[in-house]
């Protein structure tokens, strides 16, 4: 797998994700309380970005363990969606799916970069948002 040229990029997040499981009604109850802080003058504490889920068995098929996997190796070398495909010996449409899920909320971005050789580009993926207790392999 090929090393960003782009060091800024390379194991940098611009935040952390927790992800959990809860109620509609526990979010908003904190969403509530934020609100009513607000309300009191207080500033708004800043928080990290949670991700929650509803129903655990849809927690455990977002984090399965493919995507974990797919995390990590992003992490450590982010690279186009082909070369991470074949760096975890993954189909690539299915790597592709995952990125896509994982970049809708925000755990992922994609973006541009020229190719080495200056003709043309490609698109690189890199980690967003280090999700807690997801290990460092």
């Amino acid at each position: 797998m090929k090393k960003p040229k782009n060091k800024k990029h390379a194991n940098k997040f611009t935040s952390v994700m927790k992800v959990k499981t809860g109620s509609i009604k526990e979010f908003f109850a904190e969403a509530r309380e934020t609100m009513r802080a607000v309300d009191r003058g207080e500033p708004i504490k800043k928080r990290c970005a949670t991700l929650t889920f509803v129903d655990p068995t849809e927690m455990a098929h977002f984090l399965s363990a493919a995507k974990i996997q797919l995390i990590s190796n992003i992490r450590k070398h982010p690279d186009s969606i082909t070369n991470i495909a074949k760096a975890i010996n993954r189909n690539i449409g299915s790597v592709r799916r995952d990125i896509h899920e994982m970049e809708s909320v925000g755990i992922v971005k994609t973006h541009e970069e020229i190719n080495p050789n200056g003709h043309g580009k490609h698109k690189v993926v890199e980690v967003v948002a280090a999700i807690k207790n997801v290990p460092q392999k």
